[in-house]
């Protein structure tokens, strides 16, 4: 799909904004949900790597794989394939938790931490990166 290169803050902020509200609902309550937090940093991630892809080549395709994604931006950044772990982790949350899965999600808090950790790592990477 392609899309204005000078879309990709517009793509930042919506990441800033779920990794807000992951960081919030931690933060609220006591029993947190976590596979909400989880998947708020799943967004964060796709977010930020398609802001990635706008401002390098002004299109993203319609996925929320973000090893896909991650393929697409390592070929434009061989770093960026350095965040493949964290990749890895967070892809896992888009379908297990936004849908009432088969089996229970079981994410303890401090999975759902180490998420928000994960998520605000590959965040800060990639927007260096497009910095440069």
């Amino acid at each position: 799909m392609k899309v204005d290169s000078q879309s990709f803050e517009d793509w930042l902020a919506k990441a800033d904004n779920d990794l807000k509200a992951a960081e919030a609902i931690l933060a609220y309550y006591e029993d947190p949900p976590t596979d909400t937090i989880c998947y708020h940093c799943h967004q964060v991630a796709e977010k930020t790597l398609k802001a990635f892809l706008v401002k390098a080549v002004g299109e993203i395709p319609k996925t929320h794989d973000l090893i896909e994604l991650l393929n697409l931006c390592g070929q434009i950044k061989t770093q960026i394939s350095d965040l493949r772990e964290e990749v890895e982790t967070l892809n896992k949350y888009y379908i297990e938790a936004k849908y009432p899965p088969d089996q229970p999600i079981i994410c303890p808090t401090e999975e759902a931490k180490t998420a928000i950790e994960q998520a605000v790592y590959l965040s800060k990477f990639i927007k260096d990166l497009i910095k440069d």
